[in-house]
């Protein structure tokens, strides 16, 4: 005998697709989680990147500067002339090397020199320009009113360095005492 009751074995509902729809929501979710997951990989790769040129750039022009200080601390300094990368407050007075534009590619006027190690071939690259300042009494001098302060002869390095790209760049000053 059949213990199947013929009623209970009704016709199947008619199926609208519910699923199939719900499941296509699902994936288009779980695609644009995905898209956006790796567009902010890719954007946090460029900071990255972007975070390392600079700190080359800048290293690159630190290590700039101390050149140009142990330049100046050689006994003979040549004549500033400002074709050479020596500059004199009256005589061949320097541009403002604040300004990017003051700094030419080929590099006139200025120092070039090279590292010894560095990644790219353009991070090798620095410029060096060094300019006497006009004389300034000795900071560190008496307070004594009878006592003459001796004066120092000041020079103001500054420095430009790449990344390993070539595209980024850092310009920096100091002054040394002589």
């Amino acid at each position: 005998m059949n213990d199947r009751d013929p009623a209970a074995i009704a016709a199947p509902m008619a199926q609208r697709g519910a699923v199939l729809v719900v499941s296509l929501i699902v994936l288009l979710v779980l695609t644009l989680l995905a898209l956006a997951a790796s567009r902010n990989a890719l954007v946090m790769e460029r900071l990255g990147g972007s975070s390392r040129q600079l700190d080359q750039a800048f290293q690159a022009a630190e290590a700039a500067l101390r050149h140009g200080e142990g330049l100046l601390s050689q006994a003979n300094l040549p004549v500033p002339t400002g074709a050479n990368g020596w500059y004199h407050y009256s005589i061949a007075p320097s541009p403002d090397w604040n300004d990017p534009d003051a700094w030419d590619a080929a590099g006139n006027g200025k120092l070039a020199w090279s590292l010894a190690s560095c990644d790219g071939a353009s991070a090798c690259q620095t410029q060096i320009a060094i300019e006497e300042l006009p004389p300034l009494p000795d900071p560190g001098g008496g307070l004594n009113p009878t006592e003459q302060p001796q004066e120092g002869t000041m020079y103001r390095i500054s420095a430009r360095g790449f990344g390993g790209r070539g595209d980024t760049f850092v310009i920096l000053q100091t002054t040394f005492r002589r």
